[in-house]
């Protein structure tokens, strides 16, 4: 990149422009769930037990086989993909339709991972995918449509980015570095309008809820576990409100907000470490009963494995705190830390990494998740029934 175009952008969005990581970030997904995959394989955790798949539809070897080959095909791909931009964008090109090539990447990614009409695998992925993104949830597969709807709320800005990029595409706007005159990073503010940024991210969060009121309704009104995870989901949308309400001047600090935020990330720690990993962490302080456990009788992973998923979790529900606590952009003589944590919440490679940190959280989610479905499953009848690892 010339010295000229490295004034007029900065090379974090020369080398990295926001529609080539939303591939990136989507690319990530595919391989943490490959390496979910191996894991499970590893530790003769039962993954298809826990999808609901039969020996017959699918074996787990034939899983991580197809899981490989799609992670290296798309991987390769989106490689490709980039090159192309990256040839045309350093040499000064300037060509329209290498707009079109992050788009054209996501696509092929999502055709690889669905185009096979014989393949198990992606009919269940489609099939899924359909109900998912209606709210609806098959209650038989109910793992199956959890891992995936949760992990889209995690890809929650991911989402908005994408929209960003399609948004800019359909306007005609221009979404990479081009030309001897670089254009700046694009920018977010035409999808801000009446806050249409703010509300789109909270779309994965709504399905999820959505979700969980029909499981409620099904269970007749009983089951209020349902309904609690109903009203979890729910608090994501109160820190949108508030923000919304602080950007038209109707509040006057973001003291709201800050609550809500809070009320959310507080809620979501303790449903993830009580209810989806089962452990009896909080419930040891909070209940007077002696024989609770810090995590539970049957552990698959060792027991520091299961400390440090904790610790995760716990920072980075929390790590919007660090933005409070260090980012005063009234300061004439920032400290490093807070040099370092205005670079993580006021800037796109900041917000790029905070995805990133979101992504690989849930990744860990994942892991316990379907550990801890298959310790249920398994407990049922008192021992593991391991299925076949051929």
């Amino acid at each position: 990149m010339s010295e000229e175009a490295a004034a007029t952008i900065s090379a974090f969005d020369f080398y990295l422009p926001l529609p080539y990581r939303v591939v990136i970030l989507i690319n990530a997904g595919i391989l943490f769930w490959h390496l979910n995959l191996l894991t499970c394989r590893n530790f003769k955790i039962g993954v298809l037990n826990v999808l609901k798949v039969s020996p017959q539809e699918l074996t787990l070897s034939r899983l991580i086989d197809r899981s490989r080959k799609c992670l290296v095909n798309i991987t390769l791909s989106n490689i490709c993909n980039y090159s192309i931009y990256y040839f045309f964008a350093s040499n000064g090109f300037e060509l329209t339709l290498i707009d079109w090539l992050p788009l054209f990447g996501i696509l092929t990614t999502f055709f690889i991972l669905l185009h096979d009409k014989s393949s198990f695998e992606s009919q269940r992925l489609l099939q899924t995918m359909k109900r998912v993104i209606k709210g609806d949830i098959d209650i038989s597969m109910r793992n199956n449509d959890i891992l995936l709807t949760d992990t889209f709320t995690s890809y929650n800005k991911v989402l908005v980015d994408f929209l960003v990029y399609v948004s800019a595409l359909v306007l005609g706007m221009s979404t990479l570095p081009s030309g001897a005159n670089l254009s700046k990073e694009l920018s977010k503010t035409h999808l801000q309008l009446y806050n249409i940024d703010l509300l789109l991210a909270n779309f994965p969060s709504l399905l999820r809820f959505r979700q969980c009121l029909k499981e409620y309704n099904q269970s007749g009104r009983q089951n209020i576990r349902h309904l609690l995870n109903a009203i979890k989901y729910s608090t994501a949308f109160l820190p949108t409100i508030s923000m919304i309400l602080f950007k038209a001047g109707y509040l006057k600090t973001r003291n709201l907000w800050v609550f809500f935020t809070f009320i959310n990330s507080s809620y979501s720690l303790y449903w993830d470490i009580t209810n989806d990993w089962n452990f009896g962490f909080f419930l040891k302080f909070l209940s007077d009963k002696p024989n609770v456990k810090l995590l539970r009788n049957k552990l698959l992973y060792s027991k520091e494995a299961y400390v440090l998923a904790i610790i995760i979790d716990f920072q980075l529900r929390f790590i919007w705190v660090y933005g409070l606590v260090f980012v005063d952009p009234s300061s004439p003589s920032p400290s490093t830390a807070a040099k370092f944590f205005t670079t993580m919440f006021a800037t796109e490679m900041g917000t790029f990494v905070l995805e990133c940190l979101e992504i690989f959280r849930r990744w860990v989610w994942v892991f316990l998740k379907i550990e801890t479905e298959y310790v249920i499953m398994s407990s049922v009848s008192d021992f593991i029934e391991l299925q076949s690892f051929d």
